[in-house]
């Protein structure tokens, strides 16, 4: 049974004789009655009755009639609800992140994203390590993924921006970065490695020449930088995770470090995760543009 046959079916009905409906719906009317006996073939009953003044319903096809307008009725009524997903007027997002960049990243775009679409849901889940954002992405679990730069990745990849990378300790400190002298000798709050700046840290390190003497390991970049004001040790953490009160608690590293953030997604991007993507590069994050970043920039 196929939705053409439903039509023309609905369309005679309507119109009370198949030439009125080969006229309404711009078909010849030898390809209406081939849709029609298909049909009725299928049923296995006659539908209508043919006549000279126009065509009438058997029993068959008053038992048959409203079905099939509820079938069509329930086709347009999907079409619609698909156009709105599209147009962004319904429907919900599944957004997977990392835990910082949904606390210190996203929020100014999703305030854009709800003023321009109030009735849309935005599902956020955040993951404490890039790999497991990345395996969650690739299970299927969400429309779109926000966060560093995945690897070995098929689908569409869209860089928002660049996050500053900031040494944290007990401060205040002036504006002079620290010297690899000066993290080599210092206490450090280290991360666990299911917690994604373990990786960051390390990679820091390296790219600066010291080795960090470890005094603690957390979880949570939240704690460790609550550790490393009170003076536990030093740390490094995205600066868009320091509150605006702690700005003196942290300074830059020479050179100083960035890490790349992205938007990507399982193949091409569709519907609202592209439209969220649109405009998260449209917004102002708390982000650097690649024409931003110091010519001596380490990059993640």
């Amino acid at each position: 049974m196929r939705l053409r046959q439903l039509e023309y079916f609905v369309a005679i009905c309507d119109a009370g004789s198949f030439s009125g409906a080969a006229q309404e719906l711009l078909v010849a009317q030898p390809s209406l009655s081939q849709q029609i006996q298909a049909l009725e073939k299928e049923l296995g009953a006659a539908l209508l009755e043919r006549g000279r003044q126009g065509s009438v319903l058997t029993a068959a096809g008053r038992v048959f009639l409203p079905r099939a307008r509820a079938a069509l009725a329930a086709i347009e009524s999907g079409r619609r609800s698909v156009a709105d997903l599209v147009q962004g007027i319904v429907g919900e997002l599944h957004v997977l992140t990392i835990r910082s960049v949904a606390s210190g990243v996203l929020p100014s775009g999703m305030v854009r994203w709800h003023d321009r679409y109030p009735t849309t849901v935005l599902r956020l889940h955040d993951h404490s390590h890039r790999r497991d954002l990345e395996t969650a992405m690739r299970s299927g679990h969400g429309d779109l993924a926000i966060g560093p730069r995945p690897r070995d990745w098929d689908g569409d990849i869209v860089t928002l921006g660049f996050e500053s990378l900031v040494l944290a300790g007990q401060g205040p400190f002036g504006p002079e970065p620290a010297s690899a002298a000066e993290l080599a000798a210092a206490k450090w709050v280290h991360f666990e490695p299911e917690q994604g700046m373990s990786e960051v840290l390390d990679w820091a390190a390296r790219s600066l020449g010291f080795t960090p003497r470890v005094v603690v390991c957390v979880g949570q970049v939240a704690v460790a930088l609550r550790l490393a004001v009170d003076g536990v040790g030093l740390t490094i953490v995205p600066a868009n995770a320091v509150p605006h009160g702690w700005r003196h608690h942290v300074r830059s590293t020479d050179p100083p470090l960035y890490r790349e953030l992205t938007a990507y997604g399982r193949g091409p991007m569709m519907q609202l995760a592209q439209r969220f993507t649109d405009l998260l590069s449209s917004t102002e994050l708390p982000l650097v543009t690649s024409a931003e970043l110091p010519s001596n920039a380490l990059v993640r």
